[in-house]
Parts: structure tokens; C-alpha cells; sequence
């Protein structure tokens, strides 16, 4: 099992542009794509499948939440006829919960419907492809992805407070210190054999906070947002040895900071940013466990 964490150092005007995330997931049958936010994205996995599969192969994509600089790359790769399925949270599956959770009788089913098609309105443009899957299964069990890639988070308990939320008009915006589109992002776990990736998109820490435990390869949310690196570095404190990767190719409006990377460096991380380096490959190598003496911060 290899994934890349793409990066856009090389693409033109990389510093201004948002170019978003874009993870590579292959384990030599099933090339798994974790978030697509941009033209130039698509265009990697592209070449990718082409360069190691042929033509005709397409990729499972999983979409961690609504926003543009996760999804834009996703219709060209439709338009390209490279995507057998999008797995991500289908809120409309939930609009009977979700009337339940929001308890406002001036809402119908109707009008919650609407709201969601609105409110997650990159999701619902992709409809009418018929590529939509959704990550729980009948009993709320999450969907394994392909060998070795599972959904891991969020629970679909959490997923039903924070939309709820999110379309109650009564409640503010922001839930656990992210926004309610962003909180409750999809994750999924990687399995490179000795170790394993936790993939987060722009989760809140409280979502993540028990698949963190359990995985030594961990993506910082929201594009290595600092708060969350540090609840992470707090959260992961017995294991020195955890990787942490930055998906930060956001042009002028960084996430990967030189403060939290300088942090994190100074505790004994090993930190991967793409702002700073080309496109990450991971694999079973990339994290090592070492066994030290005494205590070191």
C-alpha cells in the first residue's frame, strides 16, 4: 500500500492559488482518492491511473465534506470518465433524524430537504451522476472502502448533532472550534501494514480524538491548522515517534504555519507539509518506531 500526499510547490502561481487537498491511496488494485479541491489535482490522479493502470482505470473517491477546496477536482474526473463511486456523508438519506434532532416545528420535510441541497451544495450536485455512495451501511456500520481502506469517523451520531446545527437556524455556526460543514468531515484509515494513516479532511479534534489513538500516521485538519496540532501533539504525547502530515497547499493563505511546524519539530515530530515540500509518498517506512530511554520532550 502506497499513498501520495499531493502537492502543488510545482503548479503554476502555487502561492496564490488554493489548489486544496488530494491524497493517492493504491493497494495495486483499488486506487482510492481522498479529496480532490482542484482542476490541477485531477490532472495527477489522471496521470496516475493512466501511467499505472491503462486507460480505462477508474478511482473510488472518498469526499470528506462540502467544501470547494475539497471537491473541486472531482467533477473533472467524472467529466473524464475516471470515478466508479464517491463515498461521502448523504444527509439526505437522514432529513427524518435530522427534523427530530433540530426539534422546530416551523421545519417540514420539504423544507429540510431543501436546506441540505443548499446548504451541501456540492455533494448535491453530484446526484444525478449516480456515483454516490454513502459511508454507513443499513445498521450505521461503516462502509470498508476497498483492502486495506476503511471509514473510520465520524460517528453518524455526531454527524446528526453537528448538521443539525448546521441547519437550525436558531444555532450559531461553529461547533467543538470548527465550522458545523467542517466538524463532522469524513475519515478513513489506511492500512500500510505496520502502521496505519488516519486521513481527516477538516475535522474537529473531539472527532478525531479516538481513531488519533490508534493510528501513528495522522493528517492535521483543516490544512494543519494550529489549535488542532497541538490538541493532536497533547492527544499523541506517548507516542514520539507519530508522523503528522500537512495537506497545506493553499497558496497565500497558509494553514501549515513555520510556528507549528517549529513547534512540533522542537517536541521530537516528524512533521511532512506540502508547502514547503514536493508530493509526499507513505508507506510502511515512513513511520518508525524507536525505543528510546528516560523521558525527552
Amino acid at each position: 500500500m502506497n499513498t501520495l500526499m499531493l502537492s502543488s510547490k510545482s503548479y503554476k502561481e502555487s502561492k496564490e492559488h488554493d489548489f486544496g487537498d488530494c491524497f493517492i491511496s493504491d493497494n495495486g488494485n483499488d486506487v482510492v482518492v481522498f479529496d480532490c479541491g482542484s482542476n490541477e489535482h485531477a490532472e495527477k490522479v489522471i496521470e496516475y491511473l493512466e501511467n499505472n493502470y491503462g486507460p480505462d482505470k477508474k478511482a473510488i473517491i472518498v469526499l470528506s465534506h462540502n467544501d470547494s477546496d475539497h471537491f473541486n477536482g472531482i467533477p473533472k474526473l467524472i467529466e473524464e470518465n475516471k470515478v466508479e463511486k464517491v463515498y461521502t456523508i448523504l444527509l439526505l438519506k437522514f432529513y427524518e433524524e435530522l427534523l427530530e434532532e433540530i426539534d422546530d416545528d416551523r421545519k417540514t420535510k420539504d423544507s429540510i430537504k431543501r436546506q441540505i441541497l443548499e446548504r451541501y451544495s456540492n455533494i448535491a450536485s453530484l446526484g444525478e451522476q449516480g456515483v454516490l455512495q454513502n459511508i454507513y451501511n443499513e445498521d450505521n456500520s461503516f462502509v470498508q472502502i476497498c483492502n486495506g481502506i476503511e471509514v473510520v469517523g465520524p460517528s453518524k451520531d455526531y454527524v446528526l448533532e453537528v448538521a443539525g446545527q448546521a441547519l437550525d437556524s436558531r444555532q450559531g455556526d461553529s461547533i467543538d472550534n470548527e465550522t458545523t460543514v467542517n466538524a463532522a468531515s469524513v475519515q478513513i484509515s489506511i492500512d500500510l501494514g505496520t502502521s496505519k494513516i488516519l486521513l481527516v479532511g477538516d475535522a474537529s479534534t473531539k472527532a478525531i480524538e479516538d481513531n488519533a489513538k490508534k493510528h501513528q500516521i495522522i493528517q492535521i485538519p483543516h490544512h494543519g491548522r494550529l489549535d488542532h496540532a497541538e490538541e493532536l501533539f497533547e492527544i499523541k504525547k506517548d507516542d514520539k515517534d507519530t508522523v503528522y502530515l500537512i495537506s497545506d497547499n493553499k497558496g497565500s493563505s497558509s494553514g501549515g504555519s513555520e510556528e507549528l511546524i517549529s513547534r512540533g519539530k522542537d517536541k521530537g515530530h516528524t512533521i511532512f507539509n506540502t508547502r514547503t515540500e514536493d508530493t509526499k509518498t507513505i508507506n510502511s517506512t515512513t513511520y518508525q518506531k524507536s525505543y528510546r530511554v528516560g523521558s525527552y520532550i
